[in-house]
């Protein structure tokens, strides 16, 4: 929720695109703003029951504290390298294009990200969460169609 001066509509667009629930401008009466936070807590009813962990190949991921564990080791991992293995993780075992990976973590016109950013993005990623980066076993390269995060032996 964010609570504003900036009460252009361009800021309240911004504002809810990138993620806001709602939107209010200064000045306020106290009774609607207690009102949005009330209707706000209700939508929130599943927050607490929704997953705040990923867990997958010795990788776990804390989501509220964006912090990356390896075998109970803290990483250090980029912002770009964080949402990678997110994006990787929630979709365990299936073939991801290039495409589809640089749509979903860039919000751009994509004009100066290409596949071989990908692909150093991806190695860097394995030097920090492969036993052996060489023969990588979690971020699998399959051949002339993108990447897949492997939940198997």
């Amino acid at each position: 929720m964010f609570l504003t001066a900036a009460d252009e509509e361009t800021n309240i667009i911004m504002g809810l695109d990138i993620g806001g629930d709602d939107y209010i401008t200064k000045p306020f009466k106290l009774a609607v703003f207690l009102s949005r936070i009330n209707a706000l807590l209700r939508r929130s009813d599943n927050f607490n029951q929704a997953d705040t962990e990923l867990d997958s190949n010795g990788i776990k991921i804390n989501l509220l504290k964006r912090e990356v564990y390896k075998n109970n080791e803290l990483l250090e991992l980029t912002a770009s390298e964080y949402k990678l293995l997110c994006f990787f993780i929630e979709n365990a075992n299936i073939v991801l294009s290039p495409e589809q990976i640089l749509s979903k973590l860039w919000d751009c016109d994509e004009n100066y990200i290409d596949s071989n950013t990908l692909t150093v993005y991806i190695r860097r990623l394995r030097t920090k969460i492969e036993d052996n980066p060489g023969e990588p076993k979690k971020i699998i390269t399959v051949r002339r169609m993108g990447y897949k995060w492997n939940t198997t032996d």
